[in-house]
């Protein structure tokens, strides 16, 4: 094939290309790749990569440095990563005009000496696939929201024999939850242990090396020398020093991340309906979020105005979690296109104040004296069975406690709820 029709097919190939050399300067990019990006660029080539895309230039920079450092493909793939480069797509999801879904792939090319000179850079469009699989996740969550309207209608059947049989289906659920949470905590314990013991190996093996490499330096023949670079250079070895603490500490963050999340959720499931004893408030508030840290996620601000000393209440632990869980979830449900959710707590004299306030749709003065009620609900058919705060007042009368509310439509609710402290028990 002549080179003027090898030109051709690059340039009309449906998938963007550009190369990069070892300065991180663009010397090719094809019609597609250019035509795709939604910033102003008459032509990339001699221009700084991460200068041209500021904004994804870390990302760009890391995936790029692993090829030429260890001579391997690298890629990137829309699930993880949906818009690595700024380009309108041409099967935009919604009807309007999108940013492309894309798998990028970056592959090393070689001299004849098998050195890797520049990357190329390939970008996929696959904006119909995310589109088929975005899809085919709505109709999932229409299926699901469908089945749990079914399943409410039929809950309201039989809404008698549910309520006497809620206690022992939610101790059978807390006793299985903490199993469960007890058999993932012993795995992560030693995962985190065996994590903390390779990072402190790993950074004396780093420490060793780099003095090695300076006692051959100054010491050994100009040839072991060379023969050293040479190998730290073909192996990575320097971006491998470099990255592993890195790697090690962001491993060790995330198993952090899941011991505390399973420690929450073991807390939140054990009950002991028959003792009474001192409740840290402030504690049990700490782990109801992390329990509920997904309904929390991307839309409700949190805001906690706790004093310095923990704050003590006399009562059942269980039934408190359960009162805060239910107090907290009717709040986020409250903030559907999000808001802020302050909980506040404080000591008055022998009496424990507890404020949740949220800036959520807010409660009709006409449906205040009935929330309480069981099986009232103002949410929609499948979304609640009107038990929840019904449980909560049920908490408070036997913790001899009381709870006001406060609310406008609009504006949002306040819950205000007055505890014994332990020396008043």
């Amino acid at each position: 094939m002549e080179k003027s029709e090898f030109e051709r097919v690059i340039d009309q190939l449906p998938i963007g290309a550009c190369i990069i050399n070892q300065d991180m300067t663009i010397t090719f990019a094809n019609p597609t790749f250019l035509g795709g990006l939604t910033i102003r660029q008459p032509d990339l080539v001699g221009q700084p990569l991460l200068t041209v895309f500021e904004e994804q230039a870390r990302f760009l920079k890391r995936k790029i440095d692993s090829v030429f450092i260890l001579k391997n493909p690298s890629f990137s793939y829309w699930q993880q990563r949906p818009h690595v480069f700024p380009m309108r797509s041409s099967r935009p999801i919604t009807g309007d005009e999108s940013q492309m879904y894309q798998n990028v792939q970056f592959m090393p090319l070689s001299n004849e000496n098998a050195e890797v000179t520049h990357v190329s850079i390939f970008v996929t469009d696959v904006t119909a696939e995310a589109s088929y699989f975005i899809q085919q996740s709505d109709l999932k969550n229409a299926l699901e929201d469908e089945h749990q309207q079914l399943k409410a209608m039929h809950q309201e059947l039989k809404i008698a024999q549910k309520k006497m049989l809620q206690s022992e289906k939610m101790a059978s659920i807390g006793q299985l939850a903490a199993g469960v949470a007890h058999e993932i905590n012993n795995p992560i314990g030693f995962v985190s242990s065996n994590l903390e013991t390779l990072k402190d190996y790993a950074l004396k093996l780093i420490k060793t090396t780099q003095t090695q490499k300076k006692i051959i330096v100054k010491q050994a023949e100009d040839r072991f020398i060379k023969l050293l670079e040479d190998v730290y250079e073909r192996q990575g070895v320097d971006f491998i020093l470099e990255d592993l603490p890195e790697l090690l500490d962001e491993s060790l963050d995330g198993a952090e991340r899941v011991k505390k999340i399973v420690n929450s959720l073991r807390d939140f499931a054990l009950s002991d309906e028959e003792s009474w004893m001192e409740v840290d408030l402030c504690a049990e508030i700490e782990s109801t979020l992390i329990v509920l840290k997904n309904e929390l996620k991307y839309k409700v601000q949190i805001e906690k105005q706790f004093p310095a000393e923990p704050v003590f209440i006399w009562g059942k632990a269980s039934k408190i979690r359960q009162l805060l869980f239910n107090t907290i979830l009717n709040s986020l449900q409250a903030m559907v296109s999000g808001g802020t959710l302050t909980i506040e707590c404080k000591q008055e004299q022998d009496k424990i104040r507890l404020i949740i306030e949220d800036t959520g749709a807010g409660i009709a003065e006409s449906d205040l004296e009935r929330i309480f009620d069981p099986f009232y609900t103002t949410k929609e058919v499948g979304q609640g069975t009107g038990l929840g705060l019904s449980e909560v007042y049920t908490i408070i009368e036997e913790h001899e406690a009381s709870v006001d509310v406060l609310s406008k439509v609009g504006e949002g609710s306040r819950f205000v709820f007055v505890f014994n402290t332990p020396k008043s028990s």
